[in-house]
């Protein structure tokens, strides 16, 4: 595919390629009528040629745009001109993970210990919501965890992994995922669940508090095969003054078999926070820098040359070679069930998708995580502080005569529910709440609900306030 800067695909004018890869061209756009920044994925032309293929990254395109999270890196629209097809995405403007850890190391330094914590707490709550949606990423690598430049994470490229797995290709059978980050199950063909993205999370989280991943080699089969067999090497041989608390949980994040790792994300970023105790995080923040050990002269993944975003997400070879390498039956990605975890959520039916993300999240994802912590409190004392809870939430809910909300989150998920029941008017209040909630100091992370505002008025017939509300949505990003 040519390289397309300077040139014009519907709104958005393509000021900057950001990376190429097997599947898309990434490209920093410009929407001039609301003047904003976009991240564009244009698909190659060989791919446009298949509908079966258009028709499912549609769907999953779909499926993850509804995914609103503030870690999770938000779809705009999908849309075609002539015979390009393409996704527009929110652009974040601080780089990867990948990319800093690749700065730090060559100077020899490690990831800060509180980026370290703030980067896995938020990539672990955005994951927990995807799971308890349906919805796998696949490929969790610091090339796919974003950077704003107030150092808050994004998880990008939900269902690109779920998406080229269903591709025809040449080879029979085929993987997908990035070997170095693949959980044993995913390098063996198998079906895939929650735990093969929290494997992934823990490897992640080794190379943030080490500098280095656990296992390198010449060829991708080699680096599958060591995921698969061998066990983990111990962090502190890379970083000494990582005690063994830590290491245990990183031993527990990343173990050969599904069930004996964390069960959410959320939990093993709870483990890792419970172990930080003053002394721990005294000591590592003394080793900032490694005085006895080159990190950068290290094994690595990482591609020390680019700075771009990784849009080669994957590996792929034949499964014959990988069962013939890991001596195991060949099983089928393909034989997975069209939806991730579809049986998980058949058996929750009567939940919506419409749950409260980040500080509602307390609640629906990081609240029953809890009580895998050590229980300081009698179970009494829980128990009757959970009913007061109840009798308070009630007795709100009667004085308020229905449903209400508190944080801009909370009150941007109240107007997704009034949407789905079909009243825009209820759902324009609760997101004006939102914006009244919304803190001074916080405006640039939360512009997205403008637009949503925006949106919501031009399907009122309201096109004079709908261009307002872009409007403000174009100040709040540049941080007005």
């Amino acid at each position: 595919m040519a390289n397309r800067v300077g040139t014009t695909l519907g709104k958005y004018k393509l000021q900057e390629r950001l990376g190429k890869g097997g599947m898309a061209e990434v490209y920093k756009a410009h929407h001039e009528k609301l003047d904003r920044y976009m991240t564009i994925k244009i698909l190659h032309t060989y791919l446009s040629e298949g509908e079966e293929f258009l028709a499912r990254f549609e769907r999953e395109a779909r499926a993850v745009a509804a995914l609103r999270h503030p870690s999770i890196v938000q779809i705009h629209d999908f849309d075609h001109e002539d015979d390009l097809y393409y996704m527009v995405m929110e652009f974040i403007n601080g780089g990867t993970l990948q990319s800093r850890m690749v700065e730090l190391s060559q100077t020899g330094q490690y990831l800060p210990l509180e980026q370290v914590k703030r980067t896995l707490r938020q990539v672990a709550s955005a994951l927990d919501y995807a799971h308890k949606r349906g919805i796998l990423h696949r490929d969790i690598k610091p090339s796919n965890i974003l950077m704003n430049t107030r150092n808050d994470a994004f998880i990008t490229d939900f269902g690109i992994a779920r998406m080229m797995s269903e591709m025809q290709f040449t080879v029979t059978g085929s993987l997908i995922g990035t070997p170095t980050y693949m959980s044993p199950e995913q390098g063996r063909g198998m079906d895939l669940d929650s735990a093969s993205d929290i494997y992934s999370l823990g490897i992640v989280l080794f190379e943030m508090l080490t500098g280095k991943v656990p296992f390198s080699s010449n060829t991708p089969l080699a680096v599958i095969h060591k995921h698969v067999s061998e066990p983990l090497p111990d962090p502190s041989t890379l970083r000494p003054n990582i005690p063994p608390s830590l290491e245990k949980v990183i031993f527990k994040a990343a173990e050969k078999e599904p069930q004996d790792r964390y069960q959410t994300a959320m939990a093993l970023y709870y483990a890792f926070e419970e172990v930080l105790t003053p002394e721990i995080i005294a000591q590592l923040d003394e080793t900032a820098t490694s005085e006895s050990i080159d990190i950068s002269s290290l094994p690595t993944m990482i591609e020390e040359k680019s700075d771009e975003i990784s849009e080669l997400p994957t590996e792929m070879m034949g499964q014959e070679t990988i069962a013939d390498l890991l001596d195991k039956p060949i099983s089928h990605v393909d034989d997975e069930p069209a939806h991730v975890m579809e049986t998980a959520i058949a058996t929750k039916a009567s939940e919506t998708l419409s749950e409260e993300p980040e500080e509602v999240l307390e609640e629906n994802t990081e609240s029953p995580i809890k009580s895998e912590r050590p229980k300081k409190k009698p179970v009494a004392l829980g128990i009757a502080a959970v009913l007061v809870l109840i009798a308070i939430v009630f007795a709100f809910m009667a004085f308020s005569g229905g449903a209400s909300c508190s944080t801009p989150e909370s009150c941007v998920e109240l107007s997704h529910k009034h949407v789905e029941q079909g009243d825009l008017e209820s759902a324009l209040e609760a997101l004006d709440k939102a914006l009244r909630l919304v803190p001074n100091e916080e405006h640039q992370p939360f512009a997205w609900i403008w637009c949503d505002r925006g949106g919501l008025l031009e399907t009122l017939g309201r096109p004079d306030e709908a261009n307002d509300s872009f409007q403000n949505c174009a100040a709040w990003e540049q941080g007005e």
